[in-house]
């Protein structure tokens, strides 16, 4: 069973019981066994774009950023990695492609989890692969065609 923590960072409410929910079952999905943690935390845009500075070198908000650990320390053999979220952004890109907010949030998970596990999507090719599991997830978890 996953182990699931969420920190809200900002004030706007949100659902962290789906969210818990999207990320076990994201990790159930892509067959991830044991007790593996993984730590979700949502943010304005100030504080993501702080964040991209520092970890990116980008003067930018941008969406999620995701921070796998990969250990062999007994301590953090479990932990997978963090995913920050921004909900301003989300909000916005929930707004231009019509669909919720929760849908967006839920896509940007997807999205940060399957990189701790590994996805990458720089180049076109491993671009494609991620989206079709992002898309193949989201329509397990019940969202609409229309999210990714």
């Amino acid at each position: 069973m996953a182990l699931i923590g969420i920190r809200n960072l900002q004030n706007k409410r949100i659902d962290t019981k789906w969210l818990k929910r999207a990320a076990a079952s994201t990790l159930d999905l892509e067959s991830v066994g044991g007790e593996k943690e993984v730590a979700i935390v949502l943010v304005d845009g100030e504080k993501m774009k702080d964040l991209n500075e520092k970890f990116r070198g980008r003067k930018m908000v941008t969406d999620v950023l995701a921070f796998p650990l990969r250990d062999n320390f007994v301590s953090t053999k479990d932990l997978l990695g963090e995913v920050i979220i921004c909900v301003e952004r989300a909000k916005q890109e929930a707004w231009k492609r019509k669909h919720s907010l929760k849908e967006e949030l839920t896509l940007l998970l997807v999205h940060g989890i399957l990189h701790l596990l590994d996805y990458r999507d720089e180049k076109l090719g491993e671009r494609k692969i991620m989206q079709e599991r992002e898309k193949e997830i989201l329509e397990r978890l019940g969202m609409g065609r229309n999210v990714v």
